[in-house]
């Protein structure tokens, strides 16, 4: 719908905002395994990070026995990788959406521009600001961790499938990933929006009120390292390095993609692909809920969600008040 003539957006989509029917009572099996082959997983950017780990495992990876010792002649290239998907994901789409316009402003959230000229951001300028905290910290960060667990491989630390040994457990575990990918920056988010570490870290991240993709991670290095320890399941959970480059990826791009401020990619009138979501977009305007992710409903359950009315506005405007109040 478009919502002109009342409300602080430019678009956004049927409100009240439904979770997905995979974590609804009564189960509902048939809409969930629908909602698994359509636009929840296989019909969606998540197919894309599946194609992307199976790509990096079979034609970007150095060998895997260069793997146990660390050494830059396979880390920086590791580095130069995720630099490049950095680019080419946030730069591509930030030109796509917010420096060409080439979907005008059609299903754009923010009716406001990016932020220029601005004191609150590095260089007065908020996408200049967001690619420095993006490529500095960001891709740093990911790449360390990333590098860890490859190493963590390569030592026989990890306990290891294969699609030989355990077919069913291989595909399994791509769904078990991106569910511990919601659980996980659900609780952290929670984490870093104590007082504390909200001033010193994640306050960084909040500057950006109107998003854009590279606002996804443009966070404080404190902030990157909390995120982007979700990969440390590896060391539980017996895995194969392409669903690592999977959960990886699932983590670093999937934050540039949900902030493009877009719902999603139309093409000749039609909604071709899910790009970002008005839940998270949410969370960017009231600070104080929608702290997960849309694939599992975290914030439902322990009622913190914004469910895109007027009424969970002024709900949540009372929260935040409280929480203030008690600060």
């Amino acid at each position: 719908m478009t919502d002109s003539s009342k409300g602080p957006w430019n678009w956004h989509p049927e409100v009240p905002l439904k979770m997905p029917p995979v974590f609804v009572w009564p189960l509902q099996p048939v809409a969930a395994l629908r909602f698994i082959l359509g636009r929840g997983f296989v019909m969606s950017q998540m197919m894309v990070n599946v194609l992307l780990a199976f790509i990096t495992w079979w034609y970007l990876s150095p060998g895997m026995e260069s793997w146990n010792v660390l050494s830059l002649s396979w880390v920086l290239p590791v580095y130069a990788i995720n630099m490049g998907l950095s680019l080419v994901v946030a730069g591509g789409l930030h030109l796509y959406f917010h420096t060409y316009k080439l979907q005008g402003n059609i299903q754009k959230y923010d009716r406001r521009e990016l932020a220029r000229k601005n004191k609150v951001f590095l260089f007065n300028n908020q996408v200049w600001d967001n690619i420095f905290w993006s490529c500095a910290s960001g891709v740093t960060i990911w790449t360390g961790f990333q590098v860890l667990v490859m190493w963590a491989y390569a030592n026989h630390s990890i306990p290891w499938n294969t699609w030989s040994g355990n077919p069913y457990w291989f595909v399994a575990l791509f769904l078990i990933l991106t569910c511990w990918e919601s659980m996980h920056f659900y609780f952290i988010h929670r984490l870093i929006h104590w007082p504390p570490l909200y001033r010193i870290a994640h306050a960084l991240h909040h500057k950006n009120v109107n998003v854009g993709p590279w606002s996804g991670l443009a966070m404080h290095p404190i902030e990157h390292v909390f995120y982007f320890s979700t990969v440390l399941i590896h060391f539980v959970l017996p895995s194969h390095p392409v669903h690592m480059f999977f959960h990886i990826y699932l983590t670093a791009l999937s934050a540039y993609t949900g902030h493009v401020g877009y719902e999603s990619l139309v093409i000749k009138g039609k909604s071709t692909m899910g790009i970002a979501n008005l839940f998270h977009q949410l969370h960017h305007r009231y600070f104080e809920c929608n702290y997960g992710t849309p694939y599992m409903p975290w914030d439902k359950w322990l009622g913190t969600m914004h469910d895109g009315t007027e009424a969970a506005t002024k709900q949540i405007n009372l929260r935040r008040a409280e929480m203030y109040r008690n600060d």
